[in-house]
């Protein structure tokens, strides 16, 4: 077991962002035994930096919220249907959300929260061995520039 993940940095240019579709719909809901695991406390913690470089200007999460989620069929479905695969990407806050059709409750239970402070880091303790997605947003002008960010991480 890992008693510390590697910090999880992206520091990104903008640069042409593929466009993907809007609205989504999960086919497939998620069974309260596919992440009885994350409820767990574990020995791992999760952290990170969260920034993007625009016009030789650092921006970072500062004040946003990061998110550590679960490894399940269903946020892999969704990572997909938002960045366009289930490993790392990125989604240009001018594009707007995708939009699904509801969430699933047990999404929603079982993603963790972290608030990034003012230089764009972020933590989660406690995680128990396993996959998950951390997911976060920096954005700036009114929250429109920016993108929000996606890392699957194995801990």
């Amino acid at each position: 077991m890992k008693p510390l993940v590697p910090v999880f940095a992206l520091i990104l240019v903008l640069a042409g962002c593929a466009q993907f579709q809007q609205q989504a719909a999960l086919s497939s809901g998620i069974s309260p035994g596919e992440v009885e695991w994350a409820r767990k406390s574990g020995r791992n913690t999760v952290s990170g930096n969260a920034s993007l470089k625009s016009g030789g200007t650092t921006y970072t999460c500062a004040g946003q919220s990061a998110n550590l989620i679960p490894d399940t069929a269903y946020a892999r479905a969704r990572m997909t249907a938002i960045f366009g695969n289930a490993n790392r990407g990125t989604r240009a806050a001018s594009l707007g959300p995708v939009k699904f059709e509801r969430d699933d409750p047990l999404y929603v239970q079982t993603l963790r929260t972290a608030r990034c402070d003012t230089s764009g880091s972020f933590s989660f303790p406690s995680v128990p061995d396993g996959v998950w997605y951390v997911t976060t947003s920096v954005k700036w002008q009114d929250g429109t520039q920016g993108s929000s960010m996606m890392q699957r991480v194995d801990v």
